[in-house]
């Protein structure tokens, strides 16, 4: 006898067909890549890229729940060793500790520079007459233990006896020592503690260290060889969704500063506005896009630093940065 179904019955197959093939979908989709970022100091306007990138939601637009790690003098030094551990996916330092660490032994790699000029100045008061490297002969001086490869390059490089220049230590990142007398110039981040200095009021004596050819990349994004090499993907849904963040920081500087103190409320709203101001034309200097790296300028970091006997060991520069992801953003060929 032949059997009928029921509509009820027919019904009822589609919806649970309906509920299974629904529930297989919500299975598929893929859960956020959760990453870590070790910024290379507190959370400031130095990073509002970063900031600008999680808060108009671009990272979460490529799957990315993003976290990320404030920085300071107390880790700088750990900041490399502890990616290599796995302790963050990213990091952000400077082109010349990248090298450094390179020539270590250390499998990291430079993704994208942020800063395409390194901000390191010597301030000095208008009355020292510290105009240039060698009026610092004879002087005392505070040199941020960030900065102690380049300002050693420097000396080499304009063949200035260290010896006769009197650092002084511990390094005190504040006005005090220089307006007082106490030193005669300090090493600064210009876009930084720099920015305390022209609040004083004083009058004060700029030199760039890259106006004597110690030209090189500042804030850099690095990562692993190993995250590069077995998840190249995360890397460029990471890259794309800050480059677009630092591009919406620079054309929109107040809504950056406003993310910023999001992250660090207790900071002057006025210092951060000066911060984005000043550092605008070292990230978006309109002769490359934002984040391009030149092998000539890498070329020239290396040469520097191994001519100031700064590296361990000769290394291949090729290897130390990558030029794949960026490509790939901003529509280049490879």
């Amino acid at each position: 006898m032949k059997k009928t179904i029921s509509v009820a019955v027919v019904v009822a197959i589609i919806l649970m067909t309906g509920m299974v093939t629904g529930c297989g979908s919500a299975e598929v989709k893929k859960l956020p890549d959760e990453v870590t970022v070790q910024l290379k100091w507190i959370h400031q306007a130095q990073f509002a890229g970063l900031y600008v990138a999680e808060k108009k939601g671009f990272y979460a637009e490529e799957n990315i729940d993003v976290i990320l790690i404030p920085g300071g003098p107390e880790i700088t030094d750990g900041i490399i060793p502890d990616l290599v551990k796995g302790n963050s996916e990213f990091a952000i330092t400077s082109g010349d500790r990248l090298l450094k660490a390179r020539s270590e032994g250390k499998p990291v790699i430079a993704i994208a520079a942020i800063f395409q000029r390194n901000p390191y100045v010597y301030l000095s008061l208008k009355e020292s007459g510290i105009e240039r490297p060698r009026a610092l002969e004879g002087k005392k001086l505070m040199v941020a233990p960030d900065g102690e490869i380049l300002h050693a390059a420097m000396l080499q490089r304009l063949a200035i006896d260290p010896n006769t220049i009197e650092v002084i230590i511990p390094y005190e990142r504040d006005v005090t020592p220089l307006i007082t007398g106490q030193i005669d110039a300090h090493m600064v981040y210009r876009t930084g503690t720099g920015l305390a200095f022209d609040e004083t009021g004083y009058e004060l004596n700029v030199i760039w260290v890259e106006d004597y050819g110690i030209r090189g990349y500042g804030d850099t994004i690095v990562a692993t060889e190993q995250l590069i090499q077995q998840d190249p993907e995360l890397v460029e849904r990471f890259l794309r969704a800050t480059m677009k963040g630092w591009r919406y920081a620079i054309e929109n500087p107040d809504e950056a500063v406003d993310f910023t103190l999001e992250y660090a409320p207790t900071l002057g709203r006025e210092r951060q506005e000066l911060m984005m101001e000043m550092q605008t034309p070292i990230i978006h200097t309109g002769d490359v896009a934002i984040g391009w790296m030149e092998d000539s300028t890498w070329q020239g970091m290396y040469q520097m630093l191994l001519d100031g006997g700064v590296l361990a060991q000769p290394i291949d520069v090729a290897e130390a940065y990558t030029m794949q992801f960026l490509n790939k953003i901003y529509g280049k060929a490879e």
